[in-house]
């Protein structure tokens, strides 16, 4: 059975590839911006998601 402190250990490493992801992800809209407008709308939704995962990260940082 895992322990209190390995749950949020691998919610934070989850955070965390989550954040890595969407940096890939939004790097990618930002390089392809002038190609549709579809890719821009999607850059602006993943740096939304991007901002609130960063803000969760923050706040498991604040637990430990």
């Amino acid at each position: 059975m895992e322990s209190f402190a390995e749950k949020i250990s691998h919610i934070e490493k989850q955070i965390t590839t989550n954040i890595d992801l969407l940096e890939i992800a939004k790097g990618y809209c930002e390089y392809n911006f002038d190609k549709s407008s579809e890719i821009s709308a999607l850059g602006a939704i993943l740096s939304i998601i991007l901002e609130e995962q960063k803000e969760l990260a923050q706040c498991f940082d604040g637990i430990l």
